[in-house]
């Protein structure tokens, strides 16, 4: 290890080898009760090999300098020879020499940690996602951690500080954050930035948009602009009747359905737990009209999308959502701009296996040369399986436009739409809501979604609880280990709702007489007689409108 003073720079510099490679650490002081660079000063010398040619500030600097050095150096020699003597211990117990992690390979040794529960597909490449990203930032930044045992404090948090400047909601900060914690506790936990930063790094206080609840003419309106649908309805039939999530429902097997006896019965993919499901008639007719195929699943064709691109399903569901009403304020603009325009022909949309053989059917018996073909069908084919134009023209090293061209080209062949549309505008008059939150106080990269798969599940929780199911039903249904998850996350109740809950609750002290509905329904009903009919009928439905 030795002192640098680069000419480039006006910092001071700490130069070792690590690993055979040369590294260059800048040296630090704790000045105000912070940790801050030491800057060369003052008239500098030629060389440090003598640096009392420069003058009084920069020999002030220099000892400054030469004192964290001989610090650093220190901790150095100290840690190697702990390290060594630990290394020598395990080896002669074990006989191999144990291998640190490289903060290149934390996401693949984040996926190796024991666990009492394996994570979900989406869960994994979502978390191994983030730490990428902090490998990545470690390897641009601070190049001479090239282990977990050298990362620093100052290391860790300049990279959550990173990860707030790019625009993210504190709920995904505290994601970033709690895996990191997780990476250094379980594999790393005497590294100074577990033991000086992370172990008590606190988390943010999150502003969550949750999920609204369908009421109960929202989800007839979303299945009847489904009717046509035949991928998509059978899956919001499955959702509404089961409260299962978007993969479960897209992933049913036929082994987790018993007819007979009329339970589904699915291990969740999210929290691994049994859920335990009553067939609804509903739900029965869709599942009595399924076709048994050799595939395991249900829904054949879902499972493939799901498979393939799970956000596939989002955005077929999005349409279906904006016939029944549901449309950001920016798209029931645009639709409103866009009205005069005369409307494009209506191409029929079929089946996803029917679409795929007609398709390379077509392509394969047009006329043109061998080299287009192969790019069609692979352009094709990548598209029916859920990519998007740009990631299709990365894939094959073509323009957006030429995948765009050969997409259009295929449903000319065939007569057929092939193209994802944009999401069609609402029924005249019918605009029920929006799907997205508009951002509030807190910054985040993305809207907060109001609407989507999850206002299902949060629906079927929301009537059950309201309803009078017991907690430990609703538990068994959608397959959580707590109770209190269910209520705190899941029952949303509407303020009619709610109000009409809470003075039915409420003792009549309280309620300064006043009658509750169904006492003000008896009272009506007892007293009608052939010539108050009519105006009881009439308080009775008002009544009752009011409650619904």
């Amino acid at each position: 290890m030795a002192l640098e003073m680069k000419e480039s720079s006006r910092w001071w510099y700490a130069r070792v080898s690590v690993n055979g490679k040369l590294r260059r650490f800048p040296l630090m002081e704790k000045r105000g009760g912070m940790e801050q660079r030491i800057e060369i000063k003052g008239r500098r010398p030629e060389s440090l090999m003598h640096p009392e040619t420069g003058d009084a500030t920069f020999l002030e600097s220099f000892h400054r300098a030469r004192a964290a050095h001989d610090r650093l150096y220190e901790e150095h020699l100290s840690r190697r020879y702990v390290e060594e003597q630990a290394q020598r211990i395990i080896e002669a117990k074990t006989g191999t020499r144990l291998d640190f992690v490289k903060v290149a390979a934390v996401p693949d040794a984040w996926a190796t940690i024991p666990r009492k529960r394996k994570p979900s597909q989406q869960y994994s490449e979502t978390a191994k996602g983030k730490l990428q990203r902090f490998a990545d930032f470690m390897r641009r930044h601070y190049p001479e951690a090239e282990d977990l045992a050298s990362v620093r404090p100052d290391h860790a948090r300049a990279f959550m500080d990173r990860e707030l400047e790019r625009g993210i909601s504190a709920r995904t900060w505290n994601i970033a954050l709690k895996l990191l914690k997780t990476v250094f506790r379980r594999l790393e936990p005497n590294a100074d930035a577990y033991r000086a930063f992370l172990k008590d790094a606190a988390f943010k206080e999150e502003d969550t948009v949750h999920r609204e609840p369908f009421k109960e003419e929202e989800i007839k309106a979303v299945l009847e602009a489904a009717r046509q649908d035949e991928l998509m309805r059978p899956l919001l039939v499955t959702a509404v009747c089961t409260a299962m999530r978007r993969g479960d429902c897209a992933l049913l097997k036929w082994s987790s359905v018993d007819l007979d006896a009329g339970f589904i019965e699915v291990r969740t993919s999210k929290t691994g737990e049994t859920a335990e499901i009553p067939i609804l008639p509903a739900l029965r007719e869709e599942l009595s009209r399924a076709k048994r195929t050799k595939s395991p699943y249900v829904w054949p064709e879902a499972a493939a999308l799901y498979q393939a691109d799970p956000h596939s399903l989002d955005r077929r569901l999005r349409p279906i959502l904006a016939r029944a009403g549901f449309v950001d304020g920016a798209e029931v603009n645009a639709t409103e701009a866009d009205q005069d325009e005369k409307p494009k022909p209506v191409l029929p949309v079929l089946s996803l296996d029917k679409l795929r053989r007609r398709g390379l059917e077509a392509v394969a018996g047009a006329d043109m040369i061998e080299a287009k073909r192969e790019r069609m069908k692979a352009v094709f084919t990548a598209y029916l399986d859920g990519k998007g134009l740009p990631t299709i023209a990365r894939e094959l090293g073509v323009s957006k436009s030429t995948v765009s061209l050969h997409l259009n080209d295929v449903e000319g062949m065939i007569g057929a739409a092939v193209l994802r549309r944009p999401i069609p505008p609402p029924a005249p008059g019918v605009t029920r809501g929006p799907l997205r939150a508009e951002n509030g106080d807190e910054q985040r990269l993305k809207r907060g979604s109001l609407r989507g798969w999850h206002s299902f599940r949060v629906a079927f929780v929301t009537r059950a609880l309201a309803g009078g199911m017991s907690e430990e039903l609703v538990r068994r249904v959608t397959g959580h280990t707590a109770v209190e998850v269910v209520r705190r996350h899941y029952f949303k109740p509407g303020r009619e709702e709610f109000r009409r809950e809470f003075e039915k609750a409420m003792p009549a002290l309280l309620m300064s007489g006043a009658k509750s509905r169904d006492e003000q329904l008896r009272e009506i009903i007892e007293g009608v007689t052939p010539r108050t009919w009519k105006r009881d009928k009439a308080r009775l439905l008002e009544l009752l409108k009011k409650g619904s």
